[in-house]
């Protein structure tokens, strides 16, 4: 009879251990996985610290993320450019405001790269990347509210440049005059080859990740250094897998041209 008691109360303890336990597991909560804080959709972002052979190791605020590149991975430059920049002949991608009522466009953002074989269009514009996707066949515009400035983004190559204005022949709406801002961000996107990796530098990878939360990188962007000096791991809208300057995708926001 002792014995048979003695067997219950031990068999009790054991569960209760256990709730307890469970309870304390259910309370804690999930540790960050590697690197976590450098992840966007579909890549990473952050400062290059280690090269080995086919491997890069980003990092960022919140620890370090792999990077693999294989033989098809492409690779970019974007680097600080000018107004003196913009030039006719050159594709151009501008994302800023167009004025609801005169329809005049001021850009904010402007990405400069040199024409492609499929020419200065979202899919074809060179190198490393589209320009920010393609838009949704039938999109309705956001309503914007009377009177108010409403996103403008425009896509095309440079037909012509007088000072701070600049002619965009664009193939849905022909051309488009768009006035570049004097504190606009202006850059410049060049094809480089994987030997221009250096540590130090400020990488944009773009590809799938493993089981292991590797990168499997197909695009790789070279970006300048933010305002401070550091990298910016947030991309500025690449999480919307535009770049840089955190471009829209096509068609966003109404008043959207090119």
């Amino acid at each position: 009879m002792n014995r048979s008691i003695l067997l219950v109360a031990a068999a009790a303890a054991l569960a209760l251990a256990g709730c307890g336990a469970a309870a304390t597991a259910a309370k804690s909560p999930a540790s960050p996985s590697s690197g976590a804080g450098n992840a966007f959709r579909n890549g990473a972002a952050g400062q290059l610290v280690q090269i080995n052979g086919q491997t890069l190791i980003l990092t960022g605020p919140n620890g370090d993320t792999t990077v693999m590149v294989t033989t098809s991975t492409s690779f970019a430059k974007t680097s600080v450019a000018t107004l003196a920049d913009i030039t006719t002949g050159i594709c151009v991608v501008a994302t800023g405001r167009k004025d609801a009522t005169t329809g005049a466009i001021t850009a904010t953002n402007v990405r400069l790269s040199p024409k492609s074989p499929a020419g200065c269009t979202a899919g074809g514009f060179a190198p490393g990347g589209a320009a920010g996707g393609t838009p949704r066949p039938n999109a309705t515009p956001r309503p914007t509210p009377s009177g108010q400035p409403v996103a403008a983004f425009v896509i095309g190559e440079v037909t012509g440049v007088s000072g701070t204005s600049v002619i965009v022949l664009t193939q849905t709406v022909g051309s488009q005059t768009i006035t570049v801002q004097a504190a606009a961000t202006i850059t410049t996107n060049a094809a480089v080859t994987e030997t221009a990796l250096q540590n130090g530098q400020c990488l944009r990878a773009v590809g799938s990740r493993d089981s292991a939360g590797n990168v499997l990188a197909t695009a790789i962007t070279i970006t300048p250094a933010g305002p401070s000096g550091t990298c910016t791991t947030g991309l500025g809208g690449g999480r919307r897998g535009g770049g840089g300057g955190g471009f829209p995708p096509p068609g966003a926001g109404a008043g959207a041209g090119g």
